[in-house]
């Protein structure tokens, strides 16, 4: 089998079904740690009403989620009420914080589903290579549908380097009025994408972010042995 045969070859960032349900699956279980089974019925009714506030508040930037697929404007409108349905019982700072908390268990299980790893590794030829080419597919098709556009690829037989220079999160997160999940995907590749370099023998660098203040996300993915000394620097 090829790389090129995946299913989630050349996707865009999208989770499989069996994905989505474990990630709902996932937030409930720290809901449940952090509200209890009765808090949680509170704030699924926040969401609820949130959900609707934001369809009624925000139509323009549902309709560009809607644009881009179903699924991102589902996204934007789930995440962005349980963020205010927490803050409305927490404040904005620790609804940040739980949305972080979660971003990071949910990456545990959703990175490798998205590059569908048990896969890729058994597909022919070497592991890294196949590797960039599911980091190239990915990225051109979000390129594609302009969330993250990029600069082109820059690539050597043990780097695939390039800048992401626009994020449509950032633009709709910040259009409902939720400009603290901005981070969300930053914290997402940083917890998932060290868990998946012993697989795909490969190390991680990403020191620049737009989230974080930077210019552009400047995304690395360096052959295992090849990368320099300074994981501690990602942002």
């Amino acid at each position: 089998m090829k790389v090129e045969d995946l299913e989630m070859y050349g996707k865009a960032l999208e989770m499989p079904k069996e994905g989505q349900r474990k990630q709902m699956k996932i937030v409930f279980n720290l809901l449940r740690k952090e509200f209890g089974i009765i808090g949680i019925l509170g704030i699924v009714k926040g969401v609820n009403n949130h959900a609707k506030r934001i369809r009624r508040e925000y139509p323009e930037a549902v309709k560009k989620a809607r644009g881009i697929s179903e699924v991102f404007e589902k996204e934007l409108t789930m995440m962005g009420s349980l963020f205010s349905a927490i803050a409305d019982k927490r404040g904005r700072t620790k609804a940040q914080e739980f949305m972080i908390g979660m971003m990071r268990n949910v990456a545990a299980f959703s990175m490798p589903a998205i590059y569908q790893i048990s896969d890729l590794v058994k597909c022919e030829g070497d592991v890294f290579d196949n590797y960039k080419k599911m980091n190239r597919a990915l990225f051109n098709e979000t390129n594609r549908m302009g969330t993250w556009k990029h600069d082109g690829f820059h690539e050597t037989d043990d780097l695939l380097d390039f800048k992401v220079t626009t994020c449509v999160n950032i633009e709709l997160w910040e259009a409902i009025d939720c400009p603290e999940l901005n981070v969300l995907g930053c914290e997402h590749d940083l917890a998932g994408y060290p868990l998946i370099e012993e697989a795909t023998k490969s190390e991680f660098r990403r020191h620049c972010t737009l989230a974080k203040g930077g210019d552009c996300c400047h995304f690395k993915f360096y052959r295992k042995g090849a990368a320099p000394n300074d994981a501690h620097l990602n942002n």
